[in-house]
């Protein structure tokens, strides 16, 4: 009690910054936080890795990959004898690079229809469980990465 009596005892002027000190440090934050995301948002090209989901399974379905901007789904099929890596993203971009082997160079993976965010690779050689699939996306701000192990 005798902490709020010596408060409203106390010269205006300290009321006022206690009262304001803790809402201008919640709008400094706040202001912070929109300021920075702004010329993050703004530089030219950033390489950003996509975040892979814990339930990824290249050989037998889906795989997930996420970032703040873009979610991107993997999947590897076999077609009519054919073995086929598709990739679809939320938003479209513009190009993308895979590689199934440290040894192989990057391929570029074609689109599906007239879609920017559908693409397609016919895969040749075999892809084994243990193997890391390298992949990077041409957005259009930034480019993403990521490293998908491959298991069923």
């Amino acid at each position: 009690m005798g902490l709020i009596k010596r408060f409203y005892q106390s010269n205006r002027h300290v009321k006022l910054a206690i009262i304001l000190a803790p809402m201008l440090a919640i709008g400094g934050y706040i202001l912070t936080g929109i300021y920075l995301d702004d010329r993050i948002d703004a530089q030219p090209t950033m390489d950003k890795p996509l975040a892979l989901q814990p339930d990824c399974h290249l050989l037998s379905g889906v795989c997930e990959l996420l970032h703040r901007e873009i979610a991107v789904n993997v999947a590897m099929e076999n077609e009519g004898g054919q073995r086929l890596f598709y990739l679809s993203t939320s938003t479209p971009i513009k190009g993308t690079l895979v590689a199934f082997t440290d040894q192989q160079a990057p391929r570029p993976m074609h689109r599906r229809g007239g879609d920017n965010r559908k693409w397609v690779l016919e895969i040749r050689e075999p892809i084994h469980e243990g193997q890391r699939v390298k992949l990077v996306i041409s957005g259009n701000k930034h480019r993403y990465f990521a490293e998908i192990p491959v298991s069923d």
